[in-house]
């Protein structure tokens, strides 16, 4: 009985003629099995839902696990691709067997696994079996590369064709997705030698296109048409049809830049701005950088600021102040160390936090962030969650910082309340730390008197600088070299950033208090303190308590390096 519905499931698979997707191939297996099983289903299945559980192989072993993909599977999985009609079937179960016969069985696949998979992309793009184009089109640029893999010649000829033709039977204007790709086969990738009449039937396609859309409104197309032309005449080194084209592409850009909102506007000018700058259009990159700078402060006056409060019970009010009383009970030693560990921020919280709200709002995490300085320009960007999780964790704890930061005020008022903190006091704790340089010791003290007295505007100017000093001394007790040779000639000083990089200084500072540095002083996608003071960008508003108390704890976490006693 479970052998006949095994068989009415997999005939019902094979004699679908209506355009299919491998999602829908899954849901149907599955919801077979549930009618049909309310138990222990026959393994293969189990073996025939696993093929389909994602259309990229690369990407099953993270959903299934290693272990759950046996020899005996990929056995299975040979023989489908062997005996199935339907070339989505076949696609799949070759493609999967190929991928995993090396890492599960220890043997290469035969070269027949590839053939079928060819041949079944082949008959998927000519008979508009696949429900989405796109996936076709990912079909297509497999089999061209198992093709050359295996250097079948017969159909590396025919699938040129098939990639060609395909594209002239899908291409929209107006669906950049859609077209393109005959390029980025046929001529971008190297290992393939294209006949001259199909390389210029393909080019006169796109400068055809490229023309078509300098009168529509679709400014992703557009650039897409533009890059693709632009990539090729830069490899030919026609460098005038590259000028020209970035030349009525600049010029579309500029003028709509001017028509749209200031925020999207800022984005295609810098996107033109690299351009120009990567071709050696100098005189243009300057007109752009001008326009990036007037289009940017107007781009900031559009940012809506949004203000949310946020009651705190009154249990969690007392739980705070509870937390506050235990980390300022002790010794001063004690409760400085205290409030130096217990207000770094962890790494590993950050990716927790990420984790859980990429679940609820994946929609956020599938686009960059840009960042801009008080000036409307974009200073530091941030992909998606996926392509860019360091990005993401510099402005996870960014924000927890900011967060943070009325309770680490709320527990430095209590701490210097309850030892009637002076500057000698701090400056005794600071300096049984060896990093901590006699020579600049005058540096600290006004600092730090500075910051008592609340006038930021100096206790900043002069701490942050020593903050550096401080990697710089503990690179050199552990022989960490802090020159670099400069192109002119001599040594210069190896920036905070790269420093702070090192694994030697990240083994003994720790991976947290190292990233936490990082995002305080040198990150652009986080507060960066050092650079905008240092650099002169801050305006008087940003030296306050806030950034100040994040300085002083910073002091407080390298006041943690002591000595290590030698033994005997």
């Amino acid at each position: 009985m479970k052998i006949k519905n095994n068989q009415k499931i997999l005939g019902q698979l094979e004699s679908i003629s209506s355009p299919l997707s491998e999602h829908e191939i899954f849901d149907k297996i599955g919801n077979f099995i549930k009618e049909n099983f309310k138990q222990n289903p026959p393994e293969t299945l189990i073996w025939e839902q696993m093929a389909f559980v994602l259309p990229d192989s690369s990407k099953i072993i993270e959903y299934l696990g290693i272990h759950k993909i046996t020899p005996e599977v990929i056995s299975y999985w040979g023989k489908r691709a062997k005996e199935s009609k339907h070339p989505i079937l076949k696609a799949r179960y070759s493609n999967l067997v190929w991928d995993f016969s090396e890492p599960i069985k220890g043997e290469k696949p035969h070269y027949s696994i590839a053939q079928i998979f060819i041949d079944s992309a082949i008959e998927i793009a000519e008979k508009d079996l696949h429900k989405y184009e796109v996936d076709t089109i990912e079909k297509l640029k497999r089999a061209l590369s198992l093709a050359l893999s295996i250097n079948d010649k017969e159909r590396i000829n025919k699938l040129v064709s098939i990639i060609m033709n395909y594209e002239e039977k899908i291409a929209k204007d107006d669906k950049p997705g859609l077209w393109g790709f005959s390029y980025e086969l046929l001529i971008k990738d190297k290992k393939l030698k294209l006949d001259d009449d199909k390389e210029l039937k393909i080019i006169n396609n796109l400068k055809d296109r490229f023309e078509r859309l300098l009168n529509k409104a679709n400014h992703f197309a557009i650039q897409r048409a533009a890059l693709l032309l632009v990539d090729y005449y830069s490899k030919h080194g026609e460098k005038g049809k590259v000028k020209d084209i970035l030349t009525k592409f600049g010029e579309l850009v500029q003028k709509r830049a001017k028509e749209t909102s200031a925020l999207v506007g800022s984005t295609w000018l810098e996107n033109l701005y690299h351009l120009y700058l990567e071709h050696g259009l100098k005189d243009e990159t300057n007109e752009v950088s001008n326009m990036i700078r007037k289009l940017g402060q107007k781009a900031k006056s559009e940012l809506k600021e949004h203000k949310v409060s946020v009651e705190i019970p009154a249990e969690e009010v007392r739980k705070i102040r509870e937390y506050i009383n235990w980390l300022t009970d002790g010794d001063l030693k004690t409760v400085l160390a205290k409030i130096a560990v217990n207000y770094i921020p962890k790494k590993n919280e950050a990716v927790n936090q990420l984790q859980d709200l990429s679940k609820k709002a994946p929609i956020q995490f599938l686009f960059p962030q840009r960042i801009m300085d008080d000036e409307g320009r974009v200073i530091a960007t941030v992909g998606s969650l996926e392509g860019d999780i360091d990005g993401h964790i510099i402005l996870q704890i960014s924000q927890n910082m900011e967060f943070s930061s009325s309770f680490l005020r709320e527990t430095l008022n209590a701490f210097i309340d309850k030892f009637n903190l002076s500057t000698t006091d701090i400056m005794n704790y600071l300096y049984e730390s060896p990093i901590f340089d006699e020579r600049r010791k005058d540096f600290f003290i006004k600092g730090i008197n500075a910051y008592l007295n609340e006038d930021f505007l100096i206790s900043l100017h002069l701490l942050i600088p020593q903050v550096e000093a401080l990697i710089r001394n503990l690179a050199e007790k552990i022989g960490i070299p802090i020159l670099e040779p400069a192109p002119s000639g001599g040594f210069y000083y190896r920036t905070l950033d790269k420093l702070l990089g090192e694994k030697a200084i990240i083994k003994v500072l720790s991976e947290d208090i190292c990233l936490y540095l990082r995002v305080l002083l040198t990150d652009p996608r986080g507060w960066n303190l050092r650079n905008n003071i240092c650099h002169g960008i801050s305006k008087h508003e940003n030296f306050n308590q806030i950034t100040a108390d994040r300085i002083f704890h910073a002091l407080l976490c390298l006041a943690l390096v002591k000595e290590q006693e030698k033994k005997e």
